[in-house]
């Protein structure tokens, strides 16, 4: 017994001493008080012209830099360099081989289009990597989400072969921002407030406060992504209450005493916390818009109306959406499926109140937003042909 707990103890005090001890991060070193290197790997190949921008692109860039330390690997003539790539793309779990890759600061960059586009986008990846780490001693989870989403929006440009005009490519991109396969909850939520108003002006002034809120948390997470991610953990317990709060108020509809003001807040709510979650989809089409943005040569006066304009496109499909449901749902026609619309409405809310609670990151899941949308939807439409016997 006496040399179990022996064993016991020492194995407790191994385990403290290795939770204690600074394990060196493998993407970058640190020399003293802040003074931080960046650790970047760079996959080529020599059969890839592009391969040949992005090495000449990092030579010239090592020379002028002194915080960054490159370590070209050609996979199609070193075995080692191959079994490297495959062991960092397990550890991204991504399995294509596409070459240029560049791995630094637990993110992979793929391709490389010039050194006005992707090479800009990659030195002010590195920047601020190196920033974040000398400010928070450390590479954060935080610093690796907003790098990663950077990642794939620089993916998308990179991969770009014509140059489409500003307003083609503003209102190309806002569109498919708007209509990304994560937004199902956010539709269903915007509908399912709809649904359960009567006035016109209730449902007008809900619209209107739901757009906003999705629009204000877009543009957020978009500007200020660091900040955006480094908030987001805080959301789990307002995203919680926000969703028994959800359960509160659809029993008070049911029993048909629910307050406007109350209803108000839910839409204000609802619109916050879904379109927050939803921005965790990896690939956010905003990024793509704001690296692109940022490769511009423009003034304020210019960047202001190219993010206006970006906005309001973005929120055009919600107010359109609004405006005909608003005009329509006094048909004789739909206006007779307006309890069977309540009924749906009533169960879209709950859905999403019980993942608020449960696991929020559900939001932005493609195939189960899609699947409880649809089985949802037919739920409803029973269950109020059933309470209308």
């Amino acid at each position: 017994m006496t040399t179990t707990l022996r064993i016991f103890f020492l194995f407790l005090a191994v385990c403290i001493n290795l939770c204690a001890a600074d394990t060196p991060s493998v993407w970058y070193t640190s020399k003293g008080d802040k003074e931080v290197t960046i650790n970047v790997e760079l996959y080529l190949s020599t059969t890839c012209k592009y391969c040949h921008k992005a090495d000449a692109f990092f030579t010239e860039l090592q020379a002028n830099t002194p915080w960054l330390h490159i370590q070209r690997y050609v996979i199609n003539e070193d075995k080692n360099a191959l079994t490297r790539f495959n062991q960092l793309l397990s550890e991204q779990n991504m399995y294509d081989f596409s070459v240029p890759s560049v791995f630094f600061c637990n993110s992979r960059w793929i391709g490389f289009a010039s050194n006005q586009t992707t090479g800009k986008d990659l030195l002010r990846g590195l920047t601020y990597c190196k920033n974040e780490i000398e400010k928070k001693g450390t590479l954060s989870p935080v610093t690796v989400n907003v790098l990663k989403r950077w990642a794939h929006a620089n993916l998308f440009d990179s991969s770009m072969i014509e140059k489409p005009s500003a307003a083609k490519y503003i209102g190309t991109i806002a569109l498919m921002d708007a209509f990304n396969p994560c937004a199902f909850f956010c539709l269903a939520g915007f509908f399912a407030l709809l649904f359960l108003q009567e006035e016109r002006k209730n449902q007008f002034m809900a619209g209107i406060l739901f757009i906003l809120t999705v629009g204000g948390v877009h543009y957020f997470q978009q500007a200020h992504a660091s900040t955006f991610f480094g908030l987001f953990p805080l959301l789990r317990v307002p995203a919680a209450l926000t969703g028994l709060f959800t359960f509160y108020l659809a029993g008070q509809y049911y029993r048909k005493r629910s307050s406007a003001h109350l209803f108000f807040l839910l839409t204000f709510l609802l619109a916050f916390m879904i379109q927050s979650y939803q921005q965790t989809c990896i690939m956010n089409w905003s990024y793509i818009f704001g690296q692109w943005l940022y490769n511009q040569q423009l003034n304020n006066a210019q960047l202001i109306a190219y993010q206006l304009a970006y906005q309001g496109i973005y929120l055009l499909f919600l107010f359109i959406t609004l405006v005909f449901y608003i005009l329509l749902i006094r048909m004789e026609f739909l206006a007779k499926f307006r309890n069977q619309l309540k009924t749906i409405g009533l169960l879209y809310i709950m859905a999403i109140g019980l993942m608020l609670i449960i696991y929020p990151l559900a939001l932005a899941n493609l195939v189960l937003s899609l699947i409880t949308v649809l089985v949802l939807f037919v739920c409803g439409w029973i269950l109020s042909r059933f309470r209308g016997q």
